[in-house]
């Protein structure tokens, strides 16, 4: 069965659990920052991975805000979605 994807919504992607996923996912990216040679561990440090993180975080998320906004209105103009084919178990 082929299903085609015409709109995604904006809200549920945001009030998902897909910005706690990204956010581990950059957490974990600036965590790795600590094995750099010029590292001291301090808390400001600490802080600073912190901030690095949300910081990644915000800018993913707006970027994927955008890219579903453009995807949402190019479909809207009669361009095809995503389609995606699926086998019944």
């Amino acid at each position: 069965m082929k299903v085609e994807i015409k709109k995604v919504s904006i809200k549920d992607v945001l009030f998902s659990v897909f910005p706690l996923a990204v956010f581990i996912v950059m957490f974990i990216a600036a965590c790795l920052e600590v094995f750099k040679p010029e590292a001291s561990f301090t808390v400001s440090y600490l802080m600073g991975l912190v901030l690095f993180a949300i910081q990644g975080t915000l800018l993913f998320l707006v970027s994927t805000v955008v890219f579903l906004a453009v995807y949402n209105f190019l479909c809207t103009l009669g361009i095809r979605g995503v389609r995606v084919e699926l086998e019944d178990k």
